[in-house]
């Protein structure tokens, strides 16, 4: 039973621009919808005699209004807006119909004072409204949704030898085959990863070894084209070696030309940012694209506030990307490498102390340097292949034949993410990364944010590959794993004392 007190809250919402604005309108819609599709008398309705079908039947629901002599009955006088009393006052009116009481402001006190609200429960998770509620009588339970599982992109199975043997020798194994031999795995999804081991490592074929697989022959990707689970083709053209199963993956996502949208998600310190950005690099080298551009979709940006023409104003949105680049140099630049190794080897040189020279003012005098050509060949990079813009200048763009990298893209709302997938242009590709448990814009949760919503959207499509990293796949320190782990057991333990 849905008060009329709870309508005009959502009346009350209807015109803000946010998500709860929408989200509002959309509930109201929906309401008036369901009631326009019965008919009731005024008596119906305040007697909760003409519910709502919904399932089937299964579901029943009404809108109840609560007129202003029922208050004569109770020593609970809230005021028109008293919300939560309105919301109160409605459910003591619920117990009064189950029990046959007028609600007209005729019954007597002592009936009122007397009775238990067997068999009527208000659901909320407000404290304070529940406090209230209770000690009217009024029992009362926390509820909660159970969000449905995110789409990973990836399945981690233990697998029977026999088929991980076929998988390995072969280079394929048929959809019909996997079902077979794994009778109770879901459904395949177009481009799903399938990441196989054994249970137990004496089962592995003698000709493979788990601890040395550079391409790492044990992930295969569904092609939902020929009905096959095929091995990664690209992954070893990939110009920075993968660390792990997420890595893997990831780099066939980028590298196969076949896929239009890449959607990643994960914790930080994984690489989501570091490979797209060493992705687009040499993409764009090797002449795939003519730029990559970059969108943040940080919900703090204040763009038009900050000194400067755009590229300053828009700098610190893309330190993370130039980092990214700084660090590929480090690896990918054998003279920068070396020069680098020797400083750390090398950092206090014996011979320039017997000399009398400061070794301290060498050691500091070479890290500036390596520091000032790293800027040098990064800021040249940006220049000729990336640029940023923010969120707000995206829109009616056409990233024709470019590489748009969408980062932070939970702290987007569904409309926002609407748009955004829509720039995609001809020969164009999209990279969209985040991480759903680092949300910071306002009215959006695991639900309704964009990251969720682009995922959704875009399951099953054999234009689009979605890449998960887990805890275990962090690679930025073993401290920034530790955290991750413990926010998630700590995020599960909250849920569960909600629930």
């Amino acid at each position: 039973m849905i008060p009329t007190a709870v309508i005009r809250e959502l009346s009350s919402f209807k015109k803000e621009k946010s998500e709860r604005g929408m989200a509002a309108r959309v509930a109201l819609r929906r309401l008036r919808e369901l009631s326009e599709g019965r008919i009731q008398t005024m008596g119906d309705a305040y007697n909760l005699n003409a519910p709502i079908l919904m399932n089937s039947g299964k579901q029943r629901f009404s809108i109840l209004p609560v007129h202003a002599k029922f208050k004569k009955a109770l020593p609970f006088m809230p005021s028109e807006d008293d919300m939560d009393g309105q919301i109160i006052l409605a459910a003591l009116s619920v117990t009064f119909i189950l029990k046959g009481l007028p609600i007209d402001g005729t019954a007597q006190m002592s009936d009122v004072l007397s009775f238990e609200s067997n068999g009527v429960v208000l659901l909320t998770n407000d404290n304070g409204l529940a406090i209230r509620a209770r000690e009217r009588g009024i029992k009362t339970s926390r509820y909660g949704y159970k969000y449905p599982e995110q789409y990973t992109g990836r399945r981690d199975v233990v697998v029977p030898k026999e088929l991980f043997s076929e998988f390995i020798s072969s280079k394929k194994l048929s959809s019909a085959e996997f079902e077979r031999m794994m009778p109770n795995e879901r459904p395949l999804v177009a481009n799903e990863f399938i990441v196989m081991k054994v249970a137990d490592e004496l089962d592995y074929p003698s000709y493979y070894d788990p601890e040395f697989d550079p391409y790492f022959s044990n992930i295969g990707r569904y092609d939902a084209d020929t009905d096959m689970i095929v091995p990664l083709k690209y992954v070893s053209s990939f110009p920075v070696k993968p660390r792990n199963p997420g890595q893997a993956i990831y780099a066939e996502a980028l590298t196969n030309p076949d896929f239009a949208a890449v959607i990643c998600t994960g914790p930080a310190g994984c690489g989501k940012t570091f490979m797209a950005t060493v992705y687009g690099y040499n993409a764009c080298k090797d002449g795939e694209f003519i730029g990559v551009t970059v969108i943040p979709c940080e919900s703090h940006s204040k763009i038009g506030a900050l000194p400067g023409d755009l590229d300053e104003k828009m700098d610190p949105d893309v330190q993370p990307l130039k980092n990214a680049l700084r660090n590929y140099l480090l690896i990918d630049d054998s003279k920068l490498r070396k020069e680098l190794d020797t400083l750390k080897k090398f950092g206090t040189d014996s011979k320039s102390k017997k000399n009398g020279d400061s070794s301290e003012d060498d050691n500091g005098s070479k890290q500036r340097s390596i520091k000032a050509k790293l800027k040098d060949r990064v800021d040249l990079i940006w220049e000729n292949w990336f640029s940023s813009i923010p969120i707000e200048n995206a829109r009616g763009r056409d990233f024709a034949y470019e590489l748009a990298v969408y980062d932070e893209f939970q702290d987007q709302n569904v409309s926002q993410a609407d748009t955004l997938i829509k720039r995609l242009g001809s020969d164009g590709k999209i990279i969209i990364t985040g991480d759903i448990e680092q949300i910071h814009a306002p009215y959006l949760d695991r639900s309704n944010n964009g990251l969720v919503y682009a995922s959704r959207l875009l399951y099953d499509n054999p234009m689009v590959a979605q890449v998960c990293f887990t805890e275990e796949e962090i690679i930025r320190h073993p401290l920034v794993r530790a955290v991750a782990t413990r926010q998630r057991e700590r995020t599960l333990t909250s849920k569960n004392l909600e629930l």
